[in-house]
């Protein structure tokens, strides 16, 4: 419903959506210029100035982008200004390298390009269908008005236009994929032993005498560093749930419900033609009556467009235009879309600045509104979701004041119903739970902190959680107790004898493979499975990708030498690399051919953009502030 489609644009996902949405230039990995912002720049490329509010924005964006792959987990490290700045304004540089260059190719987004491209970004669409109020409410979430995001969206389509121009030029000759062939294809025959990790180690090699013996010989390993215990309160919106009324749910509604009604729609296509600079007025007005004309015979519009309307963008498409709600097209237009009453309808010529246009309704959505039991449920959790961080809030700023002159943390909890926690021991470099955010650990070592015994400031964490520090116990560098690291010490002393063990039954097959018996009789003498792929590649094999990937990092001649590797699920292996054949374009499959044809021709096509991209580079004058 529209309710949930405005709720959902006030959440983290959809947040970061909106973030892609201006980062709609993905095939470049840029982040969008956006114009604006006042002081000094922080760069120019060829006299034109970055300005510091369009690098904040590019950092904002960066953030986004994060979040968007690693979740709301993410190492706030990886969020810092001053980490992402100096990508951001290499990137931010970049883009203004190639909009001039596109600029100076007289490249072009036509305005049913750019309608086409937004109209068929999902986070505008409301079951499928292009929605304003949903174009609109993203946008706004977004600070973005349409004409700047249209802008935006023009200059991603100019941009895909100059790579797609520099790219597709590259091509893959035959002598090129042959030679590549040779590597990708290459043939390679593969024996393997497998060796199940549980009879490599028993019980009794990891007897409590042999743990301790381990740990004693190892004690180096498990020095702990300097160690503290903390105090902590630890403010969580789950904390500060609440349930609101009724009568208050129902006051919402009333407030809210005329705001979310949605405009009547109508989606459109057009013929457009434009006047060329060397056409006189005369012969223009007879095209476009000789058009009227076509028109009005009843001939197929779509076809018409394809053949005669001068916006490229959408001839292909029968003219389609998409959806209108009254404000996505000049006035003029708009006022002759209102005026067609069935689909089917089609105007007559419409002058604008782009030219003479002839419009057919393709469909019209009449008016909608949301009721109340629709939007009940989504109401409710929207209003209790802002109650209860609106009293988190609240309680974050007392937690502040109190906890600034408090001799403890025990007087500020109470005073606002919280508990004071203890964590469990941590270093600068290491901590569970809670403390695995580095930036906590930080506070909790920092002098004013560890060193005078005061709290700490209340800081921010992932997920609007605030928590306060206060050092219970600070615990010297020491080797750490063989009962708190006895897991670390039984992993390590399994993976020595584990190690020992595929040393010793590699050295053995290696013997017995060197005295002329065959890998089977190798591992027959192990007691061993083995197994065998004959023409293995890199593109089509049914070899564990850890034997595969160690095959083709071996030396071809070496029959008799073996390579150990991991196989998840089964143990390890003893590889033995017995034949290489050179691969041939000739002997491939004809789809085979053609992934090659297309890895080959990929690659040269993104090596060329590169080089592109630092030939602009290298010949633009370019400052940095």
């Amino acid at each position: 419903m529209l309710q949930s489609m405005r709720q959902s644009t006030q959440s983290t996902a959809a947040k970061v959506i909106i973030g892609l949405i201006v980062l709609s230039f993905a095939a470049f990995g840029l982040e969008t210029l956006l114009p604006g912002g006042s002081g000094t720049s922080v760069a120019e490329v060829n006299g034109e100035e970055i300005t510091p509010f369009a690098l904040q924005e590019a950092i904002t964006q960066q953030k986004r982008q994060l979040v968007s792959v690693l979740g709301d987990d993410i190492d706030p490290a990886l969020l810092d200004d001053d980490r992402l700045q100096p990508r951001a304004l290499q990137s931010l540089i970049q883009r203004a390298l190639l909009l001039q260059k596109s600029t100076a190719l007289s490249l072009v987004a036509s305005e049913a390009q750019v309608g086409k491209s937004i109209t068929g970004i999902e986070a505008f669409q409301l079951n499928g269908i292009f929605s304003p109020d949903a174009y609109k409410s993203v946008l706004a979430n977004a600070g973005y008005t349409p004409e700047r995001f249209r802008r935006a969206q023009a200059e991603d389509i100019v941009l895909t236009q100059l790579q797609t121009a520099i790219s597709e030029t590259e091509f893959a000759t035959q002598t090129e994929l042959a030679a590549t062939a040779n590597l990708i294809a290459e043939e390679r025959d593969v024996r393997y032993v497998v060796i199940p990790e549980t009879g490599l180690v028993t019980d009794e090699d990891l007897s409590d005498a042999a743990l301790q013996s381990y740990y004693q010989q190892n004690e180096a390993t498990f020095f702990n560093p300097e160690q503290l215990v903390v105090d902590y309160i630890l403010l969580d919106p789950a904390d500060f749930a609440v349930s609101v009324d009724e009568s208050v749910v129902e006051e919402q509604y009333e407030a809210v419900k005329d705001e979310y009604e949605v405009a009547e729609q109508a989606r459109v296509a057009h013929i457009l033609l434009i006047q060329d600079d060397d056409e006189t007025d005369t012969a223009y007005e007879l095209r476009v009556a000789k058009t009227a004309e076509r028109i009005g015979r009843g001939e197929n519009f779509a076809d018409l467009a394809a053949e005669l309307s001068d916006d490229l963008g959408s001839a292909s498409l029968g003219g389609e235009l998409g959806f209108t709600d009254g404000s996505a097209f000049p006035a003029a237009m708009e006022t002759a879309i209102a005026a067609l009453a069935e689909p089917g309808d089609i105007s007559g010529a419409v002058e604008t600045d782009a030219g003479t246009h002839f419009i057919r309704l393709e469909e019209r959505i009449a008016a909608d509104s949301v009721n109340y039991a629709s939007v009940r449920e989504e109401l409710r959790a929207s209003i209790e979701a802002a109650e209860a961080e609106r009293n988190l809030l609240i309680a974050v700023e007392e937690l502040r004041d109190l906890a600034f002159n408090a001799p403890d943390l025990s007087s500020p909890a109470a005073a606002i119903g919280a508990e004071v926690l203890v964590s469990e021991p941590f270093s600068l470099g290491e901590g569970v739970g809670l403390f695995t955010d580095s930036r906590l650990r930080e506070l909790a070592f920092s002098d004013d902190v560890k060193e005078s015994g005061n709290n700490s400031e209340v800081l921010e964490l992932a997920g609007q959680r605030f928590v306060a520090v206060r050092v219970r116990d600070v615990r010297a560098p020491q080797v750490a107790p063989f009962g708190e690291v006895e897991r670390e010490v039984r992993r390590g002393l399994r993976a020595e004898l584990e190690a020992t063990a595929l040393a010793d039954m590699a050295a053995r097959a290696e013997t017995l493979l060197a005295s002329g018996e065959s890998m089977e009789s190798a591992a027959n003498a192990l007691g061993m499975e083995w197994r065998v792929e004959l023409a293995a590649t890199r593109l089509t094999s049914q070899l564990p990708q850890p034997v595969l990937e160690t095959a083709f990092a071996m030396p071809r001649g070496q029959t008799g030498r073996l390579r150990t590797v991991s196989v998840p699920g089964e143990g390890y292996a003893l590889v033995q690399l017995a034949r290489v054949n050179p691969g041939d374009v000739a002997a491939l499959s004809s789809a085979e051919a053609q992934q090659l044809f297309d890895l080959r021709s990929g690659e040269q096509q993104r090596l060329s953009f590169d080089e592109f991209l630092v030939h602009q580079r290298n010949a633009a004058d370019i400052v940095i502030r």
